[in-house]
């Protein structure tokens, strides 16, 4: 074989070499700019809390001949969901406190909020009035005509993204809200935290005082009289 041919066959080797290298350098651009898109479309975002109303009424209250309360408690908290990607969440449980203790729960049923959408997550909320009627505080905050509650809801899930990875996502809200027991009316003012990835993983347990609350457990400019 004379060195020409050799030099030809040489030329030829390197020009599959490079279209070869051509070939998969473009499909792995192709592949990066379609993962880009996907990601950019799809990424998941953290759900927004809306609003948070409360509703409380007051169905029993007595100072004498003892100390008697019932009351009615609603906590609503709108979440707004702004990936494409759905949110689905399980159920999980609060607590509703008095002056640091637990009086009451709250029970966040699982469920789920669509791409792009918006829903109202409505948890079963209770109050035992028997505990706070037999709180040391509690005729000192009746005759000061407020009682100061604090209820938590944490609606914890996970954002489906492509239909195959999952990331931990929990929505904390806390509402400090005041029973004006002579008016039948009430007052209250929330918090909301959103945790994702590996915060979120770690965020089952409640701390007090709540994110967002002054040293005794209430938000700046928000203390309650008789704490």
């Amino acid at each position: 074989m004379t060195e020409a041919k050799k030099a030809g066959k040489a030329r030829a080797v390197r020009r599959r070499h490079c279209l070869s290298c051509c070939i998969v350098l473009t499909t792995l651009a192709i592949l990066g700019a379609l993962a880009l898109i996907f990601y950019l479309v799809y990424r998941p975002r953290p759900p927004r809390v809306v609003a948070t109303p409360v509703d409380m009424s007051l169905d029993e209250f007595a100072l004498l001949p003892h100390p008697t309360l019932k009351i009615s408690v609603g906590v609503h908290v709108v979440v707004s969901n702004p990936s494409n990607s759905p949110f689905r969440y399980g159920a999980a449980l609060s607590h509703v406190t008095y002056h640091g203790e637990p009086v009451g729960e709250t029970l966040v049923p699982a469920g789920e909020i669509g791409g792009k959408a918006t829903r109202r997550v409505e948890p079963a909320t209770v109050v035992d009035g028997v505990k706070v009627a037999e709180s040391p505080h509690f005729a000192g905050d009746a005759v000061a005509g407020a009682l100061p509650f604090v209820a938590v809801v944490r609606v914890v899930g996970k954002a489906l993204v492509l239909g195959a990875f999952e990331v931990p996502v929990t929505v904390k809200v806390v509402c400090f809200v005041r029973m004006y027991v002579f008016h039948g009316e009430s007052s209250s003012r929330c918090v909301a935290e959103v945790r994702t990835g590996g915060s979120a993983s770690g965020s089952g347990g409640e701390e007090w005082p709540p994110a967002g609350a002054g040293a005794k457990g209430y938000p700046e400019g928000y203390e309650f009289e008789h704490d």
